[in-house]
């Protein structure tokens, strides 16, 4: 990574930023007007990679497996970006048009959210329910167990986007927590929310996606909620 950030340092422009590179690289900190120094720039390039990256592939992996999994849904979604046009930047306005594929993503994270566990430090003495919870103490909230808790939802292991439309039940609160939630809730939520849609709406506006395997794929908790294995999939194109 040191090699490639050289490398784009050694052909910088000076022209207004290009990309999101730039902007860390022109970032400076309110108070000291500091930049980055060179092994923040890495780490934040790093961090962007691993969260910003990986966890969007996911996403739209799962979205993908399931829609080919499930025909209607795939038509239907099919359907409503047939019309709208996804060239360039489309911004809020084809987001808007969008609900049900909106509805895919959001499903895709409740059955197989890429942060399958959220851990954090007690700071001090807290109690959750009856359980006494000491200071420096690691709490575990795992986002697989409460996306498919059935207090919570109907029919929890359907994959069901309707769920997400306007006009369905409430979801309770603390019930959903794909990118988290509290004061480190994820930074690039809406990016990724936005980012995710856009893809997906581009590739099934484009291909007719089918699995090519009989065997199904499982997700496996390697840091992430990966594929256990690589799913074959048949695209033709529509």
């Amino acid at each position: 990574m040191d090699r490639i950030i050289a490398a784009r340092l050694a052909h910088a422009s000076p022209e207004a930023p290009r990309d999101l590179f730039d902007v860390l690289r022109a970032a400076r900190d309110p108070e000291t007007s500091a930049a980055f120094s060179p092994d923040q720039l890495r780490d934040q390039v790093a961090t962007l990679i691993v969260a910003g990256h990986e966890t969007t592939a996911l996403t739209l992996f799962w979205s993908l497996y399931l829609l080919a999994s499930a025909p209607t849904q795939q038509d239907r979604l099919a359907e409503e970006v047939a019309a709208i046009d996804l060239s360039g930047d489309p911004g809020d306005q084809a987001l808007a048009r969008m609900p049900y594929t909106r509805a895919v993503v959001s499903e895709a994270l409740r059955l197989y959210p890429p942060a399958f566990v959220i851990v954090r430090e007690a700071i001090g003495a807290d109690r959750i329910g009856d359980i006494a919870v000491p200071p420096a103490s690691l709490a575990m909230v795992s986002p697989w167990v409460l996306h498919r808790h059935r207090r919570h939802w109907r029919s929890p292991d359907a994959f069901d986007p309707s769920r997400f439309l306007e006009g369905a039940e409430p979801i309770p609160r603390f019930a959903y927590l794909p990118f988290g939630t509290g004061p480190r809730v994820c930074v690039g939520a809406q990016f990724a929310m936005t980012e995710a849609v856009l893809v997906l709406a581009i590739l099934l506006q484009k291909f007719e996606i089918r699995l090519d395997q009989p065997r199904p794929v499982l997700p496996a908790a390697v840091v992430t909620t990966q594929p256990d294995h690589p799913a074959l999939f048949r695209l033709r194109i529509r």
